[in-house]
């Protein structure tokens, strides 16, 4: 084992070596190796390095490594970090409960500046994955394996590298297109539009998909065909290549299924336990970012929780009321809802246990809310009956449940749990929204996959619900988009989508206005939120790289040209 770990450190120390310019310098971080096995001792160089499989195999797992960083796939709000949980709760379905002196939380109030860390944070860590990916992609060609093989790893490189991309032009939108390792006389690159890198990515997965191993033929912990093909669509419906995300997207379709515990009938049971270590390779998963442990410091620290429920970020009630009731109708006009409205709501002193009964199974799953347990501990006070349970830790009265083990509290800065970049519902909520974007669809064509999301919670379809009497009627266009919209923030909250969703639809001022009526409607909160115009729509580049690079401009919107 000590072999192994000398070898990893020396190609990771190799690795951080190629970065030559600020806009690609990040540290790495630790590896999971399940897939692999490594004895080599040997001091790593460009001499004796990238010439067999074992090397690609090595350095294609420094590729995953740096998916695990804290400032993309993993979260370490107490080590000053800007992993998913925190960019998420800058959004309309989040919020700070330490206070707006944490990350990203300029963002969310509308006061950020190209100065502020956050930015600079998730910046390295996509082009950190990035670099990794193009000293591969670059050697493959020369080293001593099959044409299969090589065309393999390239594809499987491509498609990683292609997600860092997805991720940047999400919210950076224009930024720098890399290709291949840098040279000193290179290192200034140009920022190059999202419509460019788009059609060049693109090109570059059809291109290799194709070589990589389909599902049930790739290695334990790759990524397959299907799963690259999952990232193109994500990537192409993200910058609104709609029939490009149809076709990727129809590559997925049936090759995986939607997780249920059990017999399938419990609709709670069948999310839950989905977000649990039990079942974190099912069929559902498509591409997981692996943790081992505890006791291996990979550093998943997502768990963070003090024995409770989380108290540094939280949930918003906008969101929790976004769940509907069983009968697949909002609260405000289903029958079955039975709580307070207004201030009342979410009276920290006096809960309404009632408002979060009858609803979609998924609030509970995704939620910590008034009158749950944890541990065996109820949090249930009530300052009438002089309760002596505890109280919901949040501002909002609204905990995160999903990606908490209540049970692991003593391994909670370094768990095993892993976490889902993609699963199948994202592909089928994707695939409807493509459709419903595209045009040319049938109505039935489209809820299918909508629907199918539903049922597994045991929630209406869309027929019974919104659409009753189609034989008469079609819903719209906008009807549809509203339809699968609320499908996505429910069924994928706290899985780092809601800002690239907020953006891409336009919806930021609207999940401002949202934000600042919660703060009104029930006086509490944990800060007042501002609209500035267009530069809240976009990220500014981090004003460390436009001093560093004379190519470099900033966005319009914050000043540049």
């Amino acid at each position: 084992m000590e072999d192994y770990t000398m070898k990893k450190n020396n190609i990771f120390n190799y690795m951080k070596s190629l970065s030559l310019c600020g806009i690609l310098a990040l540290s790495a971080t630790s590896c999971s190796d399940d897939f692999f096995d490594i004895n080599n001792p040997n001091e790593i160089s460009s001499g004796n390095f990238w010439k067999t499989e074992s090397d690609a195999l090595m350095a294609l797992t420094g590729c995953y490594d740096a998916l695990q960083s804290k400032n993309l796939y993993n979260d370490d709000i107490d080590g000053w970090k800007f992993g998913f949980l925190c960019r998420e709760t800058c959004t309309d379905n989040g919020g700070h409960s330490w206070g707006e002196w944490m990350l990203g939380s300029s963002i969310a109030k509308g006061t950020s500046t190209a100065n502020d860390e956050c930015f600079t944070m998730y910046w390295n860590a996509n082009y950190e994955l990035i670099k990794r990916c193009n000293a591969l992609i670059e050697k493959v060609d020369g080293m001593e394996m099959t044409d299969a093989q090589k065309g393999a790893y390239k594809g499987e490189a491509i498609a990683l590298r292609a997600l860092g991309y997805c991720n940047l032009v999400s919210v950076f939108r224009d930024v720098p297109y890399l290709d291949k390792p840098l040279t000193l006389a290179e290192c200034q690159p140009e920022r190059n539009t999202k419509e460019e890198i788009a059609t060049k990515v693109l090109a570059d997965l059809k291109a290799c998909i194709p070589n990589i191993p389909v599902k049930g033929k790739a290695a334990k912990g790759r990524l397959t065909q299907e799963g690259a093909y999952a990232i193109m669509g994500r990537l192409a419906l993200f910058t609104k290549h709609y029939g490009d995300a149809i076709e990727a997207y129809n590559h997925v379709i049936g090759k995986y299924s939607l997780f249920k515990s059990g017999d399938g009938t419990d609709g709670y049971k069948n999310y839950s336990e989905l977000f649990t270590e039990a079942n974190e390779e099912c069929n559902e998963v498509i591409l997981g970012i692996h943790y081992a442990g505890p006791g291996l410091n990979e550093g998943q620290t997502f768990g963070y929780s003090w024995g409770g429920p989380m108290n540094a970020i939280e949930a918003t009630r906008n969101l929790c009321d976004d769940y509907y009731c069983t009968d697949g109708l909002p609260i405000d006009k289903s029958p079955l809802f039975k709580g307070k409205t207004g201030e009342a709501a979410y009276d920290s002193e006096h809960p309404d246990f009632a408002r979060y009964e009858n609803r979609d199974p998924r609030l509970k799953s995704t939620l910590f809310v008034p009158g749950m347990t944890w541990n065996g501990d109820t949090y249930d006070y009530d300052a009438t009956t002089n309760s002596t349970g505890k109280k919901v830790p949040s501002h909002s009265q609204v905990a995160i449940m999903k990606w908490y083990v209540p049970e692991n509290i003593a391994n909670e800065y370094d768990g095993s749990l892993d976490y889902y970049v993609i699963r199948y519902a994202e592909v089928l909520l994707s695939l409807s929204e493509a459709m419903i974007e595209k045009g040319g669809y049938s109505q039935d064509q489209i809820t299918k996959y909508i629907n199918e999301v539903r049922q597994r919670v045991n929630m209406p379809k869309v027929e019974d619900v919104e659409g009753k009497g189609l034989s008469q009627e079609q819903l719209s266009q906008e009807q549809l988009r509203q339809i699968v919209r609320h499908e996505r923030r429910v069924e994928l909250a706290f899985e780092d989508l809601r800002f690239a969703d907020l953006y891409r639809w336009s919806e930021w001022k609207n999940a401002v206005e949202r934000m600042n009526k919660e703060f009104e409607t029930y006086g509490a909160g944990d800060y007042e939120r501002s609209y500035r115009g267009a530069q809240d729509e976009v990220w500014p580049i981090p004003q460390n790289e436009i001093d560093t690079d004379k190519n470099l401009k900033q966005h319009k919107e914050w000043g540049g040209e």
